[in-house]
């Protein structure tokens, strides 16, 4: 069964019940008032009767008394009061009859409840198919008045309003329960186009959002929605942005990939097939090694890239001199076949990490270096201690970054001038590379440049120190 009718039968039981409750007891609450004061009423005209008579029987002396009968002050009252009688029925003290102006006897039991201090009574009685309202007092001299109204009009009226309650409920309940229906279907008609809009959004149209502008729960759901909707497009903005440099990666490996293998293979079909002179034949094979060379370093930088997402590298502490020294003779002849100048000045210090992977990031960056600097330029490897840690800085002289691509440059296969980097033998692996491993040694790093001026990258490493005070501070945390 759907909601919407499960809704409709679950509201409509609930409704009728509460109307018909709420009916029954106003018409109840009403029929007892009028009731109460016919009560009252009566029971106000029997005590003035019986205030009368017994005031009428002192007036008489007892000769006058024992002249005139019970129904010629009973009728005497009649008269006075303008009324012709109203159903009155006086006795004695034994119970017999006095007087008594109509023939309706009516039988009750209230005489047996009648004492000195309650003089008064009444009683319901039903009689030969109508309801009377019996009201007894009894005298001072012991007899008993009895007055007899007939409330039949009472309860006939109470009667006639339910059945009129039941036809105006019926039909209330018809106009309610359509109401209801248009009301439920008016709901379930945003939850429908919430349906719509997820059935939409998983069948791969993740444009479409939930057109609900209620302010109930269906609204907060359908903004919720919305809401993962927009998350879910930023992620899968985010999972095609990668699948584009990707796709970017592959093509550019293949572009890196196709025009050294073409050359090496023709130049070594050419060694094969042809006798050269000793100058063509070294031409050959030097051509061969550079670009052979290239392929080799392209593939470790990728290698590389690929595997620096572990983060349980073993690290120690380094000299920082010796450590620079290393990495300055190790790019030494990169940089004096472009006639580069390399200044190396370092302070005595320690560093805490692994030397082959930190060598990886300064080679990287000195490469960069060279690439972007002209002959007869410096290039400077500075190292000194800083009370946080140890500062190594690489600044040189060369044609510098442009500033829209200063956010970028540390994106894997990204390079703010691609026919100069492949040139230069470059794919845009070093510096994503780098800001990897810069990462796991939990380093701080900034690069700043102008064009035309040069580059500046600085780096702190931590040293020993700092690595025995954090792990004081994570063995605190574990204990806390």
């Amino acid at each position: 069964m759907k909601l919407s009718w499960k809704l409709f039968f679950l509201t409509t039981p609930i409704f009728i019940l509460f109307l018909t409750l709420t009916g029954s007891w106003v018409i109840q609450e009403s029929f007892q008032r009028s009731l109460q004061q016919e009560i009252r009423r009566c029971m106000a005209e029997n005590q003035l009767f019986q205030n009368s008579y017994e005031l009428t029987r002192y007036n008489l002396s007892k000769e006058q008394l024992s002249k005139v009968s019970v129904g010629w002050l009973v009728e005497s009252f009649h008269r006075n009061d303008g009324q012709s009688g109203s159903n009155t029925r006086v006795y004695d003290e034994s119970g017999s009859i006095l007087y008594q102006d109509t023939g309706v006897q009516v039988p009750n039991n209230i005489r047996e409840q009648l004492t000195v201090e309650n003089n008064t009574g009444y009683e319901l009685v039903q009689w030969h198919e109508k309801t009377y309202l019996v009201v007894m007092s009894v005298t001072s001299f012991s007899q008993y008045i009895e007055t007899t109204a007939d409330i039949s009009d009472l309860f006939e009226s109470r009667s006639e309003m339910y059945a009129r309650y039941q036809t105006g409920m019926l039909f209330v309940c018809m106009v309610a329960g359509c109401l209801i229906l248009i009301v439920i279907f008016a709901v379930m008609k945003n939850v429908q186009k919430l349906s719509a809009a997820v059935r939409s959004f998983a069948g791969g149209q993740y444009g479409v959002r939930a057109e609900v502008n209620s302010r109930d729960e269906i609204g907060a759901l359908a903004a919720d929605f919305n809401w993962m909707a927009d998350a879910m497009s930023v992620q899968m903005g985010k999972l095609q942005s990668e699948v584009e440099r990707q796709e970017e990666f592959t093509s550019a490996f293949a572009h890196e990939l196709k025009t050294p293998l073409t050359s090496i293979i023709g130049y070594a079909d050419t060694l094969r097939q042809m006798e050269l002179s000793r100058e063509e034949t070294d031409m050959c094979a030097n051509y061969i090694y550079h670009q052979g060379k290239r392929l080799q370093s392209l593939s470790y930088k990728l290698l590389e890239l690929m595997m620096v997402g572990r983060q349980d590298f073993l690290q120690k502490e380094i000299s920082a001199q010796e450590f620079l020294q290393e990495i300055g003779d190790t790019v030494a002849p990169a940089l004096k076949e472009k006639g580069i100048i390399l200044d190396i000045q370092a302070q005595k210090g320690v560093i805490y990490g692994d030397q082959d992977l930190l060598s990886t990031v300064f080679i990287n960056f000195l490469d960069n270096a060279r690439k972007a600097s002209q002959s007869g330029q410096h290039i400077r490897l500075n190292g000194y201690v800083n009370g946080s840690g140890y500062i190594i800085t690489v600044e040189d002289e060369g044609r510098g970054i442009p500033e829209e691509s200063l956010n970028r440059i540390t994106e894997a296969f990204y390079m703010a001038d691609k026919s100069r980097a492949r040139k230069e033998g470059g794919a845009g692996l070093g510096l994503a590379l780098c800001r990897k491993i810069l990462e796991v040694h939990k380093a701080l790093w900034k690069i700043e440049s102008e064009q035309d001026k040069g580059t500046r990258i600085t780096v702190c490493l931590r040293n020993s120190q700092m690595e025995r005070k954090e792990r004081r501070e994570r063995r605190r945390k574990d204990v806390g």
